[in-house]
């Protein structure tokens, strides 16, 4: 298992566009990824699933990563 932070750098927060950008590199990865925003987890390679954390422009996401690629998460992100 691998843990890291991200920062929320969009301004509007994670809404559609960016979460789209951020699921295309996650999706390089072969693992499963969840992120943890405010005592939700989801999905990480659900655009639904990150929209619905409603982070906004600061915030900090935990992605977790589980799998043969997990390492490489810090890279992607």
């Amino acid at each position: 298992m691998n843990i890291v932070e991200y920062r929320v750098k969009e301004l509007e927060g994670l809404h559609a566009l960016p979460a789209t950008a951020l699921i295309e590199k996650l999706n390089k990865l072969d693992c499963e990824i969840t992120a943890s925003f405010n005592g939700s987890l989801v999905n990480a390679k659900s655009p639904f699933g990150l929209i619905a954390l409603g982070a906004k422009y600061g915030d900090t996401i935990n992605f977790i990563a589980e799998g043969i690629d997990e390492e490489m998460l810090s890279d992607i992100l």
